[in-house]
């Protein structure tokens, strides 16, 4: 499996995670919609770092038995650079994707002519 492919699946978990959390901890089934970007800009913000974090760590485990096949934490930090560079953008696509996950949620059919 590619790192890219790893770093990409880590970030889906973490993504998914928190925001089940999320519910879970305000007690509702999906975020309201005039909420989204509120809530996605204060949790992306707090939690920026931690991510990072956490697919570190997580990709040493990963590799922990095949510590050659690790590029080391310098490589992975300079990939979550580049993936993490534009905020903007990291918003607006948690944002988009959390809204066509909620649309299919109510009406089994996500519609991207909604997003925007």
């Amino acid at each position: 499996m590619s790192l890219q492919k790893n770093i990409r699946d880590l970030i889906h978990f973490y993504v998914k995670t928190n925001y089940e959390a999320y519910l879970s901890e305000k007690n509702i089934k999906t975020i309201p919609e005039e909420e989204i970007e509120g809530v996605i800009k204060n949790l992306y913000e707090d939690r920026k770092i931690h991510i990072q974090g956490f697919i570190i760590e997580s990709l040493q485990t990963l590799y922990k038995d095949k510590k050659d096949e690790y590029p080391g934490d310098q490589t992975v930090k300079n990939i979550l650079l580049s993936v993490f560079q534009d905020d903007e953008l990291c918003k607006t696509r948690l944002i988009s994707e959390i809204k066509l996950h909620q649309q299919q949620l109510r009406n089994g059919k996500s519609d991207y002519n909604k997003l925007f």
